[in-house]
């Protein structure tokens, strides 16, 4: 009986042996299905990235098609694809097959469909690929067939330019870049005169029409490196780094294609500003930082300190607000984000205004920087995206011989260009001018201008004035304060539009420079001009930005 016993315990646990087996071949099974699945679809996801990256490329301004070639973008998208895939496409390059959007082919049984252009900036292309694989095990368990999708959008790079200064609009006699000879300015390549007798590539001053200096007998302005001048009357006074005579070069240069963020969901709309009273702290209820830490700042001064905060602003900006009683000499201090400003203006009349702590300039080494955190999307300076009818003015009209603003562009921000302190988009459609700095400094070294960023307005028939306030030579050493903040350029980045408004501003103490001797080694005396554009590749959009995956 008890061999009985023995021998029904063995049957039951080969039984359960034979189960197991087959519990452990069907999970054998599943993984050889899952593992062939997955790498078809990481052979899949590896073409869509492929194509969707090669679209994107062709958005990317050029010469010949300033705002990229979409026809070509939905080509380059497909035949990159299905190259990835071993595949040919059915429609050649070409094709009216591309003149559409979106598009579909089914080749070797993959579907692949491309859409370009798309996103809020139409500067953005999406493959997405699907295939019915057939399983190999799964079969038993009914699974014979499994549809494997993928999908990729890639942003198009912008096109390589290197500015101190660009005037794009060409055609007619027009001056596109006016200088007013009210003493003597500086505009420069970014290398401080280093490249004197050979011009450095980066920095370079265009107009595609005009640039007019016309008097010989005033004082003139000094252009410190490589210049390109579309029509080459009336610039009897412009110099490179104080060589004359100017070579004039010919051909149109494109439009930038840099572009602004997405302004889809910006919030909140026309917030409040905080005030902080002298010797007090306080929390800024209203603003959000990155990591979602709250942003607390402490007046340890006897002026009043006003804080905004980034959103969407439809009603006018003015400062001082006088209609609250604000002291002309007032801290204003713009916390770290996107101000989108709709049918608004920014006004600045007086005050110490800019993206730091404490209102005034801050450095690290020679470059500008802010001190506050980032804001909640990652925003880390400010931008002020000034759409439809808004506009932009700065003077120290309230407060004489002083008065400041610092800003320092992001670096780093989830969609649209980098370095950009001030974008005014083709829909702005103010003609005139809509980006205006006129601080006068002609009887005090005490005014500070600085922009740490790049200045565009992509607006057909847009001006923008700019006004010498500080001082050169250019000092390499800045610190913070205002004592420590001199003989910086007003815009340190790229200044464009189509047409540009220079004034000298006849600052406190210019001298002209003399003719360097070339070739090298040339003997540069600067003199003291006022300063006002340098190209600084740190702040200027990223030339020649390939295009680049974000989905």
């Amino acid at each position: 009986m008890l061999q009985d016993i023995r021998r029904s315990r063995r049957g039951q646990v080969l039984v359960l042996v034979a189960l197991g087996m087959v519990a452990i071949c069907g999970m054998m099974a599943l993984a050889v299905d899952a593992g062939q699945l997955y790498f078809a679809r990481r052979f899949m996801q590896n073409a869509v990235d492929a194509g969707a990256l090669a679209g994107a490329q062709e958005l990317v301004g050029t010469n010949a098609n300033p705002t990229g070639n979409p026809a070509s973008a939905r080509y380059q998208a497909m035949q990159e694809t299905f190259k990835s895939l071993g595949l040919t496409p059915t429609n050649g390059s070409g094709s009216s097959f591309y003149n559409a959007t979106p598009i579909s082919d089914v080749v070797g049984g993959y579907t692949v469909t491309v859409s370009a252009p798309i996103g809020y900036d139409s500067k953005q292309v999406k493959v997405t690929a699907q295939k019915t694989a057939p399983t190999s095990f799964a079969k038993v368990l009914g699974i014979a067939t499994v549809l494997i999708g993928v999908n990729a959008v890639a942003e198009a790079g912008t096109d390589p330019k290197t500015y101190a200064l660009f005037a794009f609009q060409s055609g007619g006699s027009g001056n596109t870049i006016l200088d007013d000879q009210n003493g003597y300015a500086q505009i420069d390549d970014g290398q401080d005169g280093a490249d004197v007798c050979t011009p450095s590539l980066f920095g370079t001053s265009v107009s595609n029409a005009k640039f007019h200096v016309p008097n010989p007998n005033q004082a003139s302005l000094n252009v410190n490196g490589d210049m390109t001048v579309n029509q080459a009357s009336d610039n009897h006074a412009l110099f490179t780094f104080w060589v004359s005579p100017v070579a004039f070069g010919s051909g149109i240069d494109p439009q930038p294609d840099y572009f602004g963020p997405d302004t889809s969901s910006i919030t909140p709309t026309n917030p409040g500003r905080t005030h902080i009273a002298p010797g007090n702290s306080q929390l800024i209820a209203n603003y959000t930082a990155i990591g979602g830490s709250k942003v607390t700042i402490t007046n340890s001064t006897a002026q009043d300190y006003y804080i905004y905060v980034p959103g969407k602003y439809t009603q006018n900006l003015s400062i001082p607000w006088n209609m609250s009683g604000d002291a002309k000499n007032s801290v204003y201090i713009f916390l770290n984000g996107i101000y989108y400003f709709v049918g608004a203006n920014l006004t600045t009349t007086g005050g110490y205004i800019a993206n730091t702590s404490d209102g005034l300039p801050h450095y690290n080494g020679s470059d500008g920087v802010t001190d506050l955190p980032a804001a909640a999307d990652g925003t880390n300076g400010v931008e002020f995206v000034m759409d439809t009818t808004s506009t932009y003015s700065a003077s120290n009209s309230d407060l004489a011989g002083a008065g400041s603003v610092f800003f320092v562009a992001p670096s780093l921000i989830p969609t649209g260009t980098q370095h950009l302190a001030f974008y005014f988009p083709k829909t702005n459609t103010v003609s005139g001018t809509v980006w205006s700095e006129t601080f006068d400094a002609s009887t005090s070294a005490n005014p500070r201008y600085q922009v740490w960023g790049t200045v565009y307005s992509a607006g057909a028939s847009s001006s923008m004035t700019l006004t010498g306030v500080e001082l050169g030579p250019h000092n390499t050493i800045p610190y913070n304060g205002l004592a420590g903040s001199a003989a910086q350029y007003a815009i340190n980045g790229e200044f464009i539009a189509p047409d540009l408004r220079l004034q000298n501003g006849n600052v406190l103490g210019n001298t002209p420079g003399s003719t360097a001797t070339c070739p090298a080694p040339g003997t540069i005396v600067p003199g003291t001009p006022g300063l006002l554009v340098q190209f600084n590749i740190r702040f200027a959009p990223a030339p020649g930005v390939n295009s680049y995956l974000i989905q």
